[in-house]
């Protein structure tokens, strides 16, 4: 056998055009890598890229790894219309010739059609990233998101190997100095190179035409009847307004994905807005307290680094910016510490923020905390805040609108994942009496009767004295003080749980003259997302393109 080492200190020329296809493709992949791997270390299941998360970019990602993989597609099409336009396209043409060079006794020979092979492994997996990539980027709902998602994933690993083989296969092939090739250019083929660079011009020039395109309108119709808000989404408004159909993916407890559908409309004052989406289950049983020999405890799985998922409410968020960028208008931003000189989110995910100042108005429906109130919390996501040392969480730029009163509270002094003091407990026993005789699975439903809240005026200080209840009894952990006052409480809602189908209706003015709340008018264009939560605390669905909002 043939030592792999230089056969020659000549080292043969390769044109220039080739030398930089090949590096740009290089570096495409390369970043490519470091942002798609960052976005899979957001999915709790994904062990091996948690293991690799040191390594891994952190910030706006998915914007970042969208530009890298739409550059890598640019450049395989450019490097195609270089070969054809060159006539080079016997270098790779793995024909009859070249298979029956694979057995052939002349090493030389038999190395040289294994690399020509190799070249079509890495066209067919290149390919077949490119293709699951555009379905997920523009065609979400063609096939089922885990499907096209983890497949996608496959072909990054596959990649990855196909790399480290085709630098052994050329090594193998004229040692260090066929390696040396690709650094060594010589100019040739500028009439092929001249078209490849117009083709991947209009190349680029296409992909961002579809890019804009897959940026739907859902019209804002005028009605001289407006709808009422109770949940129930039955009024003649609702019949005459155009829909649009929002496919979002990647929530946790949600795996094949949620569908949600949207409509609005307006009477040159106010807002209404109506949201439908599919859940199996009604889930109130948000942090419930339960009594044991040593106290009471909070029962949750995660809840202590933000990442709850079993004993949460549902929850639904919309969020409206002047920005189309896509993944929340470049406001999410993955990693364990997106922000130096910040505290690290304690699920190590990310968090929500703005980089130019701007803010994006965000609502959140919070089916025990808010809900029940007929409120939608009004927040919102500007610069990153600086920390407060009276919160156990930081949360970047992602906080609530101010308010003058009212609110929702949780029923304990300090939070510890063993034994916790609540703050109040019932006036009268009696009212927390059904709570005792629910499923406490979280992957069991809840009944409308089913009160996991409890109103500030119905209870009393915690004393020792008074907390006589027996072991195992459960108690609320939320505590309602009224209806939000000011700001916060600009979005009045009411929604409804039937037949696996929660409808959200929803009422806000046109323009609050709120500098936290943006105005829907015909002046500046307003994109919305929007995003299930399936009892889970963080790890909603999601989707990349907003719905541009127009006024009629």
């Amino acid at each position: 056998m043939r030592p792999l080492t230089m056969r020659s200190k000549h080292i043969r020329k390769t044109d220039i055009s080739t030398v930089i296809l090949h590096w740009v493709l290089v570096i495409t992949l390369f970043f490519s890598f470091l942002t798609g791997f960052r976005i899979a270390t957001d999915s709790p299941e994904e062990n091996w890229a948690q293991a690799i998360s040191g390594i891994l970019l952190q910030g706006d990602v998915i914007q970042w790894h969208s530009w890298s993989a739409m550059a890598l597609g640019i450049v395989i099409i450019a490097y195609i219309t270089f070969l054809l336009r060159a006539r080079l396209h016997k270098r790779i043409a793995f024909d009859a010739e070249q298979r029956r060079q694979l057995k052939a006794g002349d090493q030389d020979k038999r190395l040289k059609a294994l690399n020509v092979l190799i070249y079509w492994i890495s066209f067919f997996l290149l390919g077949a990233a490119v293709i699951t990539g555009l379905i997920l980027y523009f065609l979400p709902s063609l096939l089922p998101y885990w499907i096209v998602s983890n497949t996608h994933q496959v072909l990054a690993w596959l990649i990855v190997a196909y790399v480290a083989l085709h630098v052994i296969a050329q090594f193998a092939q004229g040692g260090v100095a066929q390696l040396l090739k690709i650094l060594n250019p010589t100019r040739a083929y500028g009439a092929a190179a001249l078209t490849a660079i117009v083709v991947a011009g209009l190349g680029a020039a296409s992909l961002y035409a579809l890019d804009r395109s897959a940026v739907d309108e859902l019209p804002v119709l005028q009605t001289d009847a407006a709808p009422t808000i109770d949940g129930k989404a039955d009024d003649e408004a609702w019949n005459d307004a155009p829909a649009v159909t929002i496919a979002t993916s990647r929530g946790v407890n949600t795996p094949e994905g949620e569908d949600v559908t949207v409509r609005m409309v307006h009477d040159d004052d106010t807002l209404y807005t109506l949201f439908e989406w599919s859940d199996t289950t009604r889930s109130r049983k948000h942090l419930p307290l339960e009594k044991t020999a040593e106290g009471w405890r909070v029962m949750q799985s995660q809840y202590g680094i933000n990442d709850e998922n079993d004993f949460y409410e549902d929850k639904f968020g919309v969020m409206f910016a002047t920005n189309s960028a896509i993944a929340g208008a470049g406001t999410s931003h993955l990693g364990s510490q997106p922000i130096d000189g910040k505290p690290a989110p304690a699920n190590g995910r990310g968090l929500h923020y703005t980089t130019d100042e701007s803010l994006v108005d965000v609502w959140h429906w919070k089916s025990v905390r808010t809900g029940a109130m007929g409120q939608i919390d009004d927040n919102y996501f500007g610069p990153p805040m600086e920390p407060n040392p009276e919160k156990d969480r930081y949360t970047g730029g992602y906080t609530q609108d101010p308010k003058t009163g009212g609110g929702y509270s949780e029923n304990w002094e300090k939070f510890d994942t063993d034994i916790i003091t609540p703050k109040r407990l019932p006036k009268d026993p009696r009212m927390i009496e059904e709570l005792q005789h629910v499923s406490l699975d979280p992957e069991n439903g809840d009944s409308e009767s089913d009160i996991f809240w409890m109103a500030m005026e119905d209870t009393v200080p915690y004393s020792e004295a008074a907390d006589d209840y027996p072991v195992g009894t459960i108690m609320p952990s939320v505590l309602h003080e009224g209806a939000q006052q000011g700001d916060r409480g600009d979005v009045h809602a009411k929604a409804q749980w039937k037949d696996g189908r929660w409808t959200l209706e929803a009422e806000r003015k046109l323009d609050t003259g709120s500098k936290f709340d943006f105005a829907l008018n015909d002046d500046t264009p307003l994109y919305m997302w929007v995003a299930v939560f399936d009892h889970t605390q963080t790890r909603h669905s999601q989707h990349l393109h907003p719905v541009q909002l127009v006024l009629r």
